[in-house]
């Protein structure tokens, strides 16, 4: 049983935390956003800002406060991330070019616990601290892995018509190892253009809102995993993203480690070699677990 308080702090902080370096939210944005009234929005605001875990900047906008910077690097030391983590993922940055990020699957959940720009594409929205609800597809690549009740749970969450398709999907990634996905065919083209529009423009030129629109329609474009008979294909596909598991100590799926290229037009050559140092990172990143 939830606390409606307790559940209205959690959801400004998640939704503050959701806002990157876009700006601040005003108190009638996070308002509107969470469907609370202003009143309840500014006493949760109040004491939040007392416990440093909010502050106002000079556009009268919220952002997450300081008070949290201890807070968020005790959450992260107390996961059981690999010694390598840090380095495994910029040697992939650097083989590859693409946005990566590594993500704690839990039962219903998904949260980014690392993430690297290096000279390529961060995955949209996909910034330290994001949670989103599991939904089938999402975080296939360490389904094969958990326990048949965690599995049929998390399949119930696709909708009916999609059930063998994802059934297809988790034999695939079983057998090697990495889930591939696409947009649709005919957004594809899109693909370039939204994500070289986020890498030139600083947020500073391109203005939240516009930002966030953006990113709301890149990650709409990452959605489709491929198939096994799509991948072998010799023609260019569009690849929005991959993901491998990353094992723990006692074998289990614990986390999965992303890859974004986000292009329209990827041959089997490089499809290939994206799969195959993902692969690598993989193995190299749950080698490192203790």
């Amino acid at each position: 049983m939830t606390s409606p308080p307790t559940d209205r702090v959690v959801a400004v902080v998640n939704l503050l935390a959701g806002s990157g370096r876009t700006g601040g939210r005003t108190v009638s944005a996070i308002a509107a956003e969470l469907g609370l009234n202003r009143s309840t929005t500014t006493a949760v605001l109040t004491a939040l800002e007392s416990a440093g875990w909010v502050r106002r900047g000079e556009d009268l906008g919220y952002v997450l406060g300081a008070g949290l910077i201890g807070t968020g690097e005790a959450a992260r030391r107390s996961l059981p991330l690999p010694r390598s983590t840090g380095e495994c993922l910029d040697a992939l940055v650097e083989a590859v070019g693409g946005g990566v990020t590594m993500s704690l699957i839990e039962p219903g959940s998904l949260t980014v616990v690392e993430a690297r720009h290096g000279g390529g594409r961060l995955l949209p929205g996909m910034s330290v601290g994001r949670q989103i609800q599991l939904v089938a597809p999402t975080g296939a690549a360490v389904m094969p892995w958990r326990s048949v009740a965690e599995r049929g749970a998390w399949l119930a969450t696709a909708p009916t018509g999609q059930r063998q398709m994802i059934i297809e999907l988790l034999e695939l990634v079983s057998d090697s190892g990495v889930a591939l996905w696409r947009p649709k065919e005919d957004d594809a083209a899109l693909l370039d253009v939204l994500a070289d529009l986020l890498d030139v423009a600083d947020d500073q030129l391109l203005r939240p809102h516009l930002r966030q629109r953006v990113l709301a329609q890149l990650t709409k474009l990452a959605g489709r995993p491929y198939s096994r008979a799509e991948l072998v294909s010799d023609d260019p596909l569009p690849i929005s993203y991959l993901a491998a598991p990353v094992f723990d100590k006692h074998g289990v799926a614990r986390f999965e480690v992303q890859l974004g290229p986000l292009r329209a037009a990827v041959p089997r050559v490089e499809r290939d070699r994206y799969i195959a140092v993902l692969r690598e990172t993989s193995r190299a990143l749950s080698a490192g677990v203790s």
